[in-house]
Order: C-alpha cells, then structure tokens, then sequence
C-alpha cells in the first residue's frame, strides 16, 4: 500500500540513499518518491491519504466513504452488512472508491461464498477459506462457520525465567477478554513471582516451575474453544446490555453480555467482552476490591457502548456487593477519599438507576476473579451465555437499605454535629444578622461559635485555621434556623412524613428533608448527571436577610455579574423564592454598579423667569456667551501669523433679539468697550445674565482667561457695571440648560458663520460685515410657527422689536384700546408698537406653555444624600464622591439647583450633574 502513494515532490530529498555498486564504482544518490516503510510518519501518511480519498468520494460511494473512515485499520478493513445484496454493493464500491486513488483490493474473506464467487484474477482470494482460518487483527477467524478461535502453542522447559514466563503470557492474545478467566491465572501467576523476588534473568523455583507447567498444559485447551463472531438474532426487536462486576482477593474484573429479544418472544444472551486485572499487592478489603471492580466494569461499558453502535433499549450493571450498591447511593462528599473518589467517578459515567444486586452464585464475574482452566471454561454456560435469569421477564430492582456493616461504616467521614440552642423567639438569629453585611464573615462568626461549643464538650481542643467541614456545618446549621422559622408548617408536616400543604409556596418545588433536615428541593432532576447540590438546592425565603446576603455574597464573587448571572451561579446551590426579583434588586442597589453605569437626576422643566414672560424693551434684560476665537487677517496680508478675534452674543430674554459684537481679546478693557458699544446701539440693559464659565477649567488659556473674566471680574470692570446700575446674574456652575437661550444663539451663529466663510481668512472689515449679516438673519427668523392661512402674509420676528423707538426710550402706557382720531401722531406710533407686543403675548408667549421634556415632578433629594458628581471629561468610575448640605428651591418649590461638599471643598451644581448612588430614603 505505501508504494502506492507518492510523496510530494519538495519532501522526497528527505527519503535519499546513497548507493554505490562496487568498491570502486562512483556514488549514486537516489531519492524515494513513494512513502516508504520503515519510515516514523509512514502509517500516519498512508492512514491520512485513505481519509482524504474518503471524504473526496463520499458524494458518490457514502457508504463506502464511512467504511474506509470507521472500519479500516492500516491495509485491512474489517467490516460486514445486513444482507447479501447490501454485502455485493457494498464490495463493488469499495472497489471503485479505492481505484480511483490507485489501490486494488486483494484477499477477499467472507463468511458467505457468493461474495467470493464474483472476484476478478486480480482481487483474489484466500484459498480454501473454508477449512484454514484467518487472521483478523490478530485474532484467529474461521470464515466459514464464522467463529472467533484460538491457536495456542507451547513448550516446556526444565528451567524458566520470569522474562520468559512474561513473554509467554504477552501471546495470548485476547483483546476481547473472551478467556479472559484463563488470562487471569496468568496474571495471577506473574504477580506472585514479584512476590518471590526474583529478577528478570532468574530462574523460577522447582514448585513455582511446577505452576506454570501445570498451567501450560491446560493451556492448549482454549484451542476447542470456539465463539460465534455475529452477537445479535434475527429479526431482534430489544436490545439490551448487561454488566456483571466481581472482585476477590486475587484479582476483580468486569463481563459484559448482550440480550436480545425476537419478535416470537425468544431471548438469546451472548458474551461480549471482558476485562480483568489482579488485585494490589498491599492487602486491601474486599469491599473496597468489589468497588474498584464496579469501577472498571463502568468505563467498560461508556467505552463499549459507542463502539456498538447499536439502538439499546436497556443497560443494566450487576454487582452481587450491597455495600457497593449503598455507596453508589450516597454523595462522595459524606465517604473517604478512597471510596469518595471512585463513587464520584462512576456517578458521573452512569446513573445509579442503572446498578442492580445479583447473587454470587449468578454472578459470571466470579468466574473472571477467580480465574478457570481452559478445559473448564469451555464447558462454563454461566460464563459464555450469562445468568440464567437473563433468559426470563427482569422485574425492577429492590430498594436496599444501608447495611449495617463496619466496613461501611468505616467509608463514612465522622462529622462532629454541633447543635446550639436558640430561643424560639428568634433573638438568636436576628442578633447574629445584624452583626455584619458580609455572609462570608457571618459563616464564619458562626464557625467560631461551634468551635468554641464543640471545645467546651470535649479533651480534644481544635485551633488554628477553620475547616472546609467547619464552614459547611455552620452554613447548614444558619439556613436551617432561618428556614424554621419561616417554612414551620412545611418542615413540620415532613418530619411527619406527610406533603407540604396544598396552599404551600413549596408545593411545586417537592420539597423533601436531608440528613441535616435542611429543607431542599425535590424537582425531576434526580437522574441527570449534576452535583446533588445542583439538583437538589437548599430553599431560601423571599425577601429574607439571608437571602440578600447570599446574592450580595455571590454578585461581589463573580465580579459583579449581571441578574441572569447571578441567579443563575445563586442557583447551583440554593433556590431562592422569587429569585428574578432579588436578583434584579441586589444588582439595581449595588454602589459598585450603579457608579459605573449612573442615572443622571431630573426634575419637571421649571418655569420661565419673568425676564422671558414679561414685556419689556430690547435687551432690557439680555445674556451674554462668548465664542471663539477666529482668526482673521490684515489687508494684503498673504502670509505671516494671523490675529485672534472673538464674538461677544447679546440675546434679549423677551424677544430673542440678537446682537453680535466683536471683541479684541479677552481682557476687561476689551468686555467694557463692547458693552459700550452695545449700549449705544442697543440702549442700557437693566440685567445681564451669563454662565458661570466653570466648564473652562480646564481648557486652553484663551477660555481661562475667560472663565476669570467673567467669574471674578476686576476692579473695573465691577466700577463700570455698578456706575451704569446693571445687576449682572449668574446661573448655577456647569448646568448650560439654565443658559439655553443664548447657547442656541450661539450654535445659530456658528453654523451660518462656518458655511459662510469655512476654513477661508478674512479681514476685520469683512469679519465685522459678514458677523452685522448673520445677525440680521437671525433677527428676521420667525418666534412662532408660521400660519397656513394666506392672508397672514407677515409673521412676527424679533425685527419687529428693533426698529421706531428712541434708545433711551422707557415703556409707554398701554394704548392700544383707544381710536386713533384721539391719539397724536406720537401716540399712534407708541400703539403701533404696543400693537406688536400684543401680536408677542398672542402668539409667542402662549408656545411657551408646553413642555416638551422633564414633565414629571421629581421628589428624589434631600439634605444629606450621596452622590456622585458628572465629569463631562472623565469615566463614570472616576466622577468624584459628593454629599448634598443643602438644596435650593425655585419659585416653583421644585429643586434644580444643590450646594455640594466634596473631599475638596463645596460648590453649587444643576441636578443634571449629579446621580444619587441608591439604597437611600427619600422624604416626600
């Protein structure tokens, strides 16, 4: 097969040889271009290529492809079908399949002489299959009757050493375990002479050569044995499989059989396979023996399972030990390491459903552990076809109770119960709650407390580190408290063996006592594969403290997890009542998370200041913003460092006015000049409202040196202010939603002026006219929705305001009911004005009374709350510690506004910069 497969052409020089033909003749170099044996990587190559064929064919030739995939080892595929005409195809194809690679198929051996009648001169066959057998994997096959046999040949000597006896012991080969009783002498054998002492190269002792001759002239016995390769019946309805384990103080092994039942009621149970090994050489108790044989016989089975491949309808395993059987009934956590962990591992390779009691006497095991002659297991019915029973109806199996045996006893962990006594009032466990928040330091109070009992009781004092056992037993002794004092009436009617009342929150839960009389849950999981903490979790009460300490206990172990989380980690111990909703409450009232993720604080939007709601003349009350800086040029200035410039924006309150005013710098000097200019355009403001400026901090020099000029103005900038009696107001630090007024105006500003000129450089005179264009834009825009009727070909603007009056005019009487015939030609001036602010009240005042966002009141701060303080250029994790000393109320009773005090001192800030950390009490 291997000359068949080349090898690629960049690795060939890897297969050189250097040859010469004579003494005297040149050297030749040859370079093997097939995978050649002998070689490490020639089995892998050569089994890789027929995979590749495999899956290369497997569109045309399935079957055959799955063949050569599951059933071919090296250069011999063993496999078979159901009948002749599946067996023909099956055989063309895989002559097809292995073609098309360049592989012919030779030695055909069938058990059917029409399979063989149809090869061709070149796929030719064993001669004589018939009478010869066949060597299948190394085990003896006799096609024609179709039996597994045996050849066994032997020789006597008068003097043998152990590594001789060893080799003739490996040839017996018997992968099955089909005499796997005759094997298990020769183990035997071989573990007494390590007994002896001897070393590889000494001869065996006169009585011990005795043995072994007396055993190796039985021996050619196993070559009339001869068993039926095919293990199932025709027309098979069930199909079943059973384990037989037995263990004795020379050796313990595991035998599996297969029972199948026909559609007219006949059973036929056959040998399967077995495996044995000897016992150890320190002295072990049969008990422990019987368990490692129920060991071994369930990792027979997982392994022997898949290799069947069969529809099972049934898997029974037999041990004739109760003691075994109790053991497997019990959690490994309550046995001795040696038990615990070999019960632990056959949980988990099969369900205690599965393990029935057989007697001795019907035990087909007994005959591996012990072990047999040849002659004597050829005739064996016990050990080729099972128990009789296995021929008749199996009942279910008996329920056995734990035995009362010390050596079960002795596999028993001895747990020291402490039990404290409590009041019935429940002082107890509500003084020990209220001692700590932490369920880990609870526990272990609580372990310290036994101990120091248990020390009180007993010579033997315990210190040091508590135990895992300690901290177990004090858990269950916390929540059985809690749970009798919460499920009373359910506990109570189990204790005396009746359900939990129908009107129970536990009734669907079935829930049942354990051996510490800790309340767990019954539920269906009692066959699956988990932990018994996993399937039968302790109840918790709704709402308790212990259940709070739980989850809070568990969310900070597993960093944090979210609800789904944490009840699902919750629950692979304990089941809480209404867990989704305690789940849902220790996450939302966690500081931790909640600082990371934080709900930023509302209130109702508040009412409009009088200085927006009242009519006045414009700019009689106005904000001021900054912006900038802009960078213009000189005239004919082509290159060189352009100048900064900034944009000081007066809006009116009332009307929405803008004015627009350059400013040089950002100096007072600077400030008063455009004041001064804006007076004596606009006329003299009664009150000028700006923002605090805080938002600053931090940025570059030209906005520090903002922030100090408006946040502490100098010496004359103040004497000015005062002179011309302009009050100048400040909204609270960093909350822009108190300045949205002129915050617009300064965005409406922006984008007509970076559309206007974009990245191009202009002079002060084009800055100046193209700033003087924008702002009459912006004074032309409409202040309500404009009208669908036709006739109102006018919409009111803040233009309307700007234009027929005097700048130092102050308000007139109100006019506008009076007829014109009475009025001078003043006074119809002032009514035309007054006309328009009738139009203002009408019109723009009434679309200010709704509120399109913040319209619930909120009652959710109060003197003394924590919270934590929004950075606009920091993570939430980061945003400073902060506790509310006071609370500022607006005219509307409503608080918007709060006095803070932080690690660094106090300040004033817009609730829309705080977040209130929860689990804390509101006063409404």
């Amino acid at each position: 097969m291997y000359r068949q497969i080349l090898v690629e052409p960049s690795q060939r020089y890897l297969q050189r040889i250097v040859w010469k033909e004579t003494n005297n003749s040149p050297i030749k170099i040859y370079e093997l271009n097939t995978v050649t044996y002998g070689t490490v990587s020639a089995p892998f190559l050569a089994m890789r290529v027929l995979k590749a064929l495999a899956d290369a064919e497997h569109q045309d030739f399935p079957e055959a492809a799955n063949i050569i995939s599951r059933d071919m080892y090296m250069d011999d595929i063993l496999s078979g079908a159901t009948s002749l005409t599946s067996a023909k195809r099956l055989q063309a194809d895989l002559s097809k399949l292995l073609r098309h690679g360049g592989f012919e198929l030779h030695k055909w051996v069938s058990n059917h002489p029409a399979l063989l009648n149809d090869i061709s001169t070149s796929e030719y066959s064993f001669e004589d299959t018939q009478s010869n057998t066949v060597k299948a994997l190394g085990m003896l096959w006799k096609p024609h009757p179709d039996k597994l046999t045996f050849k066994v040949s032997v020789q006597r000597k008068d003097s043998l050493t152990k590594r001789e006896v060893l080799s003739q012991i490996a040839r017996l080969y018997d992968p099955l375990g089909i005499i796997g009783p005759v094997i298990a002498n020769a183990k035997i054998f071989m573990q007494s002479l390590w007994l002896q002492k001897l070393d590889w190269n000494d001869n065996l002792p006169t009585k011990v050569l005795q043995v072994w001759n007396d055993f190796l002239v039985k021996l050619p016995g196993v070559n009339e044995i001869n068993v039926p390769r095919y293990i199932l019946s025709e027309d098979v309805t069930k199909i079943e499989l059973h384990g037989f384990s037995d263990a004795s103080e020379r050796a313990y092994g595991a035998v599996i059989y297969i029972r199948c039942v026909t559609h007219s009621g006949l059973i036929q149970t056959t040998l399967v396979c077995s495996k044995s090994r000897v016992s150890p050489l320190k002295p072990i108790t049969v008990p422990r023996l019987e368990l490692s044989a129920a060991l071994l016989l369930a990792r027979l089975m997982h392994k022997i399972v898949p290799v069947l491949d069969l529809p099972l309808d049934k898997i029974c395993l037999w041990t004739d030990s109760k003691i075994v059987l109790a053991w497997l009934n019990m959690q490994p956590h309550l046995l001795k390491t040696f038990v615990s962990n070999r019960v632990a591992k056959i949980q988990s390779l099969c369900s205690n459903s599965q393990w029935r009691h057989v007697s001795s006497k019907c035990n087909p095991a007994d005959v591996l552990s012990r072990g047999a002659d040849a002659k004597d297991l050829r005739d064996n019915d016990l050990w080729w076809q099972g128990p009789e029973f296995l021929l008749r109806d199996i009942t279910d199996p008996e329920e056995y109770p734990c035995p009362k045996d010390k050596t079960f006893e002795q596999e028993l962990k001895r747990n020291v119960t402490v039990s404290c006594a409590v009041t019935t009032d429940s002082d107890f466990l509500d003084k020990l709650l209220n001692l700590t928040n932490n369920y880990s330091k609870l526990i272990r109070i609580l372990s310290f407390c036994c101990r120091f009992l248990k020390n009180c009781l007993h010579k033997n004092v315990e210190t040091g580190f508590l135990t895992a056992a300690e901290l177990d037993n004090a858990e269950q002794l916390l929540i059985k408290q809690v749970q009798s004092t919460t499920f009373a009436k359910e506990k109570t009617a189990l204790q005396d063996g009746k359900s939990v009342p129908v009107s129970s929150k536990l009734k669907s839960l079935d829930p049942f006592l354990d051996s510490n009389s800790v309340l767990r849950v019954g539920g269906r999981l009692k066959n699956a594969n988990l932990d018994y903490d996993a399937k039968h979790q302790i109840i918790l009460p709704n709402g308790h403290k212990i259940t709070k300490l739980i989850f809070e206990f568990y969310h900070k172990k597993y960093l944090h997890v979210g609800a789904q989380g944490l009840l699902h980690q919750v629950r692979l111990r304990y089941w809480p009542l209404n867990g989704k909703s305690t789940a849902r409450m220790i996450v939302h009232n966690c500081v931790i998370c909640y600082k990371n993720k934080p709900v930023i604080a509302d209130q109702i939007m508040g009412n409009l200041p009088k200085e927006r709601v009242t009519p006045t003349s414009a700019f009689t009350n106005c904000g001021i913003d900054f912006c900038g800086p802009f960078l213009i040029k000189f005239k004919n200035q082509r290159k060189g460092i352009y100048s900064k410039i900034y944009v000081a924006i007066f809006i009116c309150l009332s009307t929405k006015a803008i004015h627009l005013e350059t400013v040089s710098d950002l100096s007072s000097e600077a400030f008063i000049a455009s004041l001064k200019r804006f007076i004596a355009r606009r006329g003299k403001m009664a009150m000028i409202i700006t923002d605090n400026a805080t938002n600053f901090k931090g940025a570059k020099s030209e906005l520090n040196r903002l922030f100090n000029l408006i946040r502490k103005p100098d010496e004359s900038l103040a004497n000015y202010l005062s002179s011309e009696r302009i009050n100048w107001k400040l909204i609270p630090p960093r909350s822009p939603n108190f300045g949205g007024l002129w915050e617009a105006g300064v965005k409406s500003f922006k984008y007509h002026l970076k559309r206007t000129i974009g990245l191009y450089k202009v002079t002060l005179e084009e800055f100046n006219t193209i700033i003087i264009q924008i702002e009459g834009i912006l004074n032309s825009r409409p202040l309500s929705p404009l009208s669908s009727d036709i006739n109102e070909y006018e919409v009111l603007t803040p233009a309307h305001f700007l234009i027929g009056r005097p700048i130092t005019a102050i308000p007139e009487p109100e006019i506008i009911n009076i007829s014109d015939n009475k009025l001078s030609r003043w006074q119809q001036l002032t009514k035309f004005t007054q006309i328009i602010w009738k139009r203002w009240q009408r019109e723009y005042l009434n679309h200010l009374q709704q509120r399109y966002k913040w319209q619930l009141k909120k009652y959710n701060l109060r003197e003394g709350m924590l919270v934590i303080v929004k950075e606009d250029n920091l993570p939430p994790c980061k945003w400073a510690l902060a506790k509310i000393i006071e609370i500022v109320r607006g005219t509307d009773n409503h608080i918007r506004v709060v006095k803070l005090k932080t690690a660094s001192g106090t300040f004033m800030r817009s609730i829309s910069k705080i977040s209130v950390l929860p689990n804390q009490e509101v006063n409404y």
